[in-house]
Parts: C-alpha cells; sequence; structure tokens
C-alpha cells in the first residue's frame, strides 16, 4: 500500500497531467486537483460587486457593499445592507492534447452591514467561504516488480469557512459644505475560521496477487479565532470650488489579519475491504488507527494595501496582497501539507463607473459598471513551479426599484488561467458567472434606529 500513501498529492496530479485515458470525474471532480494541496484552494472575494473589480476592497467607498478585508470600510455604509451571492463556476483542464471540463455552483455566504452613529460608525457580521476541497481523480499502475495491474483512487472534500462580527469608527471627520475635507477610519473584525478536510485514498488489487484493496480515510478539522485591523484615510486632490465641480479625492486602505495558530484535531484510519461482484466493498480488517490526535497548524499574516482616485461618478484603484505561506507551521501528528509552499501575492487594478453623479438617475444611469484584472503567485509551488494566476472580471451592480430602495442586482463575469502545461503539469482554465443580491430597506423606514417618540 505504500505507493497509495507516499507522497500522494503529487502523484494525483501525474494522474490528471500524464494519464488522460484513465482520469475519471464524479460529483467531487468539478473541483480543482490542485485543492488537494495545502489547505484546498483559496476562493478569494465572496462579495460579487468587488469581484467584478478583480476582488479590489481595501480602499473602497461603497456605500452598500461590505468589504469584510477592511472593517475600517463599515463606518462608509449609507443603509442597513444583507448580502449574498452565488457563483456558476466552469473549469478547463488542458495537459498537452487532453481536455477535461467541469462545472459547479458555490453559495458565496452571507453578510449585514449597519451604520449608527450619524455616519462615525458601522458594524458588519457574516459567514463565507475561506478554501475549498474538492475532486475525484482515477488513476492506473502497476505493482513493482510484477505486470499485475493497480487501480488508485483519490478523493477530497470540505474546507474551511470563516465567521466574521466587526466593527469600525471614525474617530476624524472634517467636511465643509461642499464635501471637502479628510476623514480617517479604523476598525477591527473578530474572525472565527473553522471547517474539516476529508481526504480517502483507495488501491485497488487484483485478486491473483495476493495483495488486499486497502483504504486509507482521514479528516483534519480546524477551528479558532482569527482578528484583523484595518484603516482608511481620504482626503482631497482636487478640492471641489462650486457644487457644480466634480473634485477629485483619494483614499488610502490597509489591512492586517494577524497570525494565529488554529486549534487541530486529525483523524486517520487504514483498513482493508473486498469487492464484491456487484461493485459493493465489504470491510475486512482495521491496519491502523489514529482517532483524534491533538496539534495546532500556524497561519501566517496576511497583509493588504490599496490606494483609490475617486469622485462622484468613477473611481480606479489599485490593491497588493501578500501572505507568506512558507512559513505556516503545521504540529499535527502524521499530517503533511503534502508539498511545498509559497509567498502568495496578488496585485489588481480595478474601477468602476456609473453615469449618474448619484442613485437617483435613470435605470442605465444609475447602474454602476465595474472592471478589473488581477495577477496572482499562487501559495501553492507544484513540482518545483509556483503557481501563477491570471484573471479579468466585470459586470453591473443595477439597481432594483430604485425610486423606494436602494437595492442592487449584482450580476457579472470572471474569465482567467491557473498554471500552465509546462513540465507536463495541468493549466486550469475557468469562466465564473456571478450573481448577487444586495438588500436595503425602504428609503421611507429606518432600520436599528431608535426613536425619539414612541
Amino acid at each position: 500500500m505504500r505507493s497509495c500513501c507516499t507522497n500522494w498529492p503529487l502523484t494525483l496530479l501525474l494522474a490528471v497531467a500524464l494519464q488522460g485515458p484513465v482520469l475519471g470525474q464524479g460529483q467531487q471532480g468539478s473541483g480543482s486537483p490542485y485543492s488537494a494541496y495545502g489547505l484546498g484552494g483559496l476562493v478569494g472575494t465572496t462579495q460579487a460587486g468587488l469581484a467584478f473589480m478583480g476582488g479590489a476592497g481595501v480602499a473602497v467607498s461603497d456605500p452598500f457593499c461590505v468589504s469584510h478585508i477592511n472593517p475600517a470600510s463599515y463606518t462608509q455604509l449609507g443603509r442597513p445592507v444583507l448580502e449574498t451571492a452565488v457563483a456558476l463556476r466552469g473549469q478547463q483542464y488542458i495537459s498537452g492534447d487532453r481536455v477535461q471540463n467541469g462545472h459547479r455552483a458555490d453559495l458565496l455566504g452571507l453578510s449585514l452591514g449597519i451604520p449608527f452613529g450619524n455616519g462615525r460608525w458601522g458594524l458588519a457580521l457574516g459567514m463565507n467561504p475561506v478554501t475549498d476541497v474538492g475532486y475525484r481523480i482515477n488513476d492506473a499502475g502497476t505493482i513493482p516488480g510484477t505486470n499485475s495491474a493497480v487501480r488508485y483512487e483519490y478523493s477530497g472534500s470540505g474546507g474551511l469557512d470563516r465567521a466574521f462580527f466587526g466593527m469600525g469608527v471614525t474617530p476624524v471627520l472634517v467636511k465643509d459644505s461642499l464635501g471637502n475635507g479628510r476623514r480617517l477610519s479604523v476598525g477591527a473584525n473578530f474572525n472565527y475560521l473553522f471547517g474539516t478536510i476529508d481526504e480517502i485514498r483507495k488501491a485497488y488489487y487484483p485478486r491473483s496477487t495476493g495483495y488486499v484493496n486497502t483504504l486509507i480515510r482521514s479528516s483534519l478539522t480546524l477551528r479558532d479565532p482569527v482578528v484583523g485591523i484595518g484603516v482608511q484615510y481620504e482626503g482631497d486632490l482636487v478640492k471641489k470650488e462650486q457644487r457644480t465641480d466634480k473634485g477629485l479625492r483619494y483614499m488610502v486602505g490597509a489591512s492586517v489579519e494577524l497570525p494565529t495558530d488554529l486549534n487541530a484535531r486529525r483523524t486517520n484510519l487504514v483498513s482493508s475491504f473486498l469487492l464484491g461482484a456487484s461493485g459493493v466493498e465489504f470491510p475486512l480488517d482495521t491496519i491502523s488507527l489514529l482517532e483524534g490526535a491533538r496539534g495546532t497548524v500556524g497561519l501566517p499574516p496576511l497583509y493588504v494595501l490599496g490606494f483609490t482616485v475617486l469622485n462622484d461618478r468613477w473611481s480606479v484603484t489599485l490593491e497588493h496582497r501578500r501572505r507568506d505561506w512558507r512559513q505556516l507551521k503545521v504540529n499535527v501528528e502524521g499530517y503533511d501539507v503534502g508539498n511545498d509552499l509559497g509567498n502568495n501575492t496578488s496585485t489588481v487594478l480595478g474601477g468602476g463607473f456609473r453615469p449618474a453623479a448619484d442613485a437617483r438617475g435613470t435605470f442605465w444611469t444609475s447602474t454602476i459598471y465595474r472592471m478589473g484584472f488581477r495577477y496572482t503567485d499562487d501559495y501553492l509551488v507544484v513540482a518545483g513551479e509556483q503557481l501563477q494566476e491570471i484573471g479579468m472580471s466585470f459586470g453591473m451592480c443595477m439597481p432594483l426599484m430604485g425610486s423606494t430602495t436602494r437595492s442592487r442586482l449584482n450580476l457579472g463575469a470572471e474569465f482567467g488561467r491557473r498554471g500552465s502545461t509546462k513540465e507536463g503539469l495541468l493549466e486550469q482554465r475557468f469562466a465564473h458567472l456571478f450573481i448577487g443580491l444586495t438588500i436595503t430597506p425602504d428609503l421611507r423606514e429606518q432600520w436599528f434606529k431608535k426613536r425619539r417618540i414612541e
């Protein structure tokens, strides 16, 4: 069974890249084979409106969007806002002249933002995915020293999720009647990361060889709080001299997710089984069992810095993110991330435009049109090659019942690729469709505000 256990993630990827004729995908195969590495594939931005700008959000001012990457932005909320979104993902995997396709739908979570304190305070809470594991790969080989065939099956599911609660405050707010001035906001998030990564590896041997079929079933459960802090500063580039002037402002944003040690619990079961004529598996014996082994997984810090130039109609933002996964510390009995990890960096250029100066125009002039580009050095290093990802996104934030609410329908797409076919590896091309919904109260209603007179 050693061939099924040793360096299995690399074996899994080579099965995709080199053994095209025997590769099969089931329900879990709609995910990426790269999710077998590390803690799974990073989900990225879960707010549809921000995904249209390449995922930028640390220096973004949107009164009807919760940008949880920077809790200082909660003070910019103009109304209570409830957001959710789904992503319809199409994947294509290429190795040489072999092509495989997959698709799936992901719920991107739910968030609620609430402004209060006359625009000086804001809070937000919600839940969203952080990493995703989902694959099923079949491979074939031979028993060393013989011509007897052996079939391997690798599958995985699960991932990490985040529940968050955060608050922001504006200690400095200086504005004149034309809107010129400066604003300093700070905030903090209390995040709780949790989730389980399940993996199954099987080896099927011909009965004539004398080997028994073997199964390895393992799970890693992680959970613990993580603290994030952020700051935004907004000032004037070109001041307004009269109300008809457009003016020009800038915003600088920064956030840090502090390092933390996640509590980990691992279970690993190795057993043998018989395969019946109808395909039913009958367990035989337990070879080894590791149950509830405890340890820690130390996450490195995440740094995000952004700069935005904006006025009442358009904005352009540049953002850079960095998390050095080489500093990941795993202290769990028998667990290995399966490969080298790298310095994960991402650079994003995004922008938005609304023809009307405010949300009181026609449907099309009140719609916000957004576009973004991003380049990422992935945190995975496979066969000595660090994966790179490039993507382009665009979309529209369209008003719903614009005369009575500030609710939106967010509709957009992202296209890109990840990895390459160099060194016989795998190139992943993707097309994602985002559908999001932003709900705000009727303009005549005041949610979460205490009445002065009962």
